[in-house]
Order: C-alpha cells, then structure tokens, then sequence
C-alpha cells in the first residue's frame, strides 16, 4: 500500500469515528463535565472535531512543531 493511500484511509477511518461522537454531543452542554476532574464536554468535543485535520497536516508540512 502507498503512503498516501494509507493516509487516506486513515482520514476517512477518523471522520467517521468523529463524526459519530460529534453525533453524541448533547446540544447546550458545553461545560458539562461527567466527572469533576474530567475536561468539559464542549471542549472535548471542539478537540475531536480537529483529529482529521491534525491528519491534513501531517501531509502538507515537512515538519510538525
């Protein structure tokens, strides 16, 4: 398998995953926490929706800092 192909299918494996907890999110519970010493459900889920793009970049750069 290329690298590239490889990296496609690792995108569309995380859009789909994140795309499925996104669907999770109950609306208006932003600073919802499960837990008091767990992170805010808003947060969490602004964190999941970046994953593919994290990917994008891996790409695009010929380095990450």
């Amino acid at each position: 398998m290329k690298l590239n192909e490889y990296l496609l299918a690792e995108l569309n494996r995380e859009v789909e995953l994140s795309r499925r907890a996104l669907e999770q999110v109950p609306e208006g519970k932003y600073d919802w926490k499960p837990h008091e010493k767990s992170m805010a459900f808003g947060y969490l889920s602004e964190m999941v929706a970046t994953i593919p793009s994290w990917i994008a970049m891996e790409v695009a750069k010929n380095e990450l800092d």
